[in-house]
């Protein structure tokens, strides 16, 4: 492994784990949480992982999770799910990636692959 590979991989780890140690804001919500979103009557929690959003037939659930998913979204079977690690992030229709992390995921797949 060569000092550049060394060097991202260890920046790689040091933003996992800070971004793991600190916490964030999410909105909660089981019912009445539907889009479009009504931020002025939703509730917050503070968690040290990742904030939920999944959508089933209609039906929208915001949640915090204990553990940090990343900043991601997927669907099956009807399903979709979307975690992510800003405050209160989990607002939005449709919640995407950072264009940064992007990047820095790329970089990164291309040195190991390398």
């Amino acid at each position: 492994m060569n000092n550049l590979t060394a060097l991202c991989l260890g920046f790689l780890i040091v933003c996992v784990l800070v971004s793991s140690a600190s916490a964030i804001k999410c909105y909660t919500c089981l019912l009445g949480c539907n889009d479009p979103f009504d931020k002025s009557k939703a509730e917050t929690d503070t968690c040290a992982g990742s904030c939920l959003k999944t959508k089933t037939n209609g039906n929208v659930i915001k949640v915090c999770s204990p553990i940090s998913l990343g900043d991601k979204c997927g669907s099956k079977g009807g399903v979709e799910a979307c975690s992510c690690t800003k405050d209160l992030c989990n607002s939005a229709s449709g919640m995407s990636f950072p264009l940064v992390g992007l990047c820095l995921s790329l970089f990164t797949m291309f040195l190991w692959v390398k």
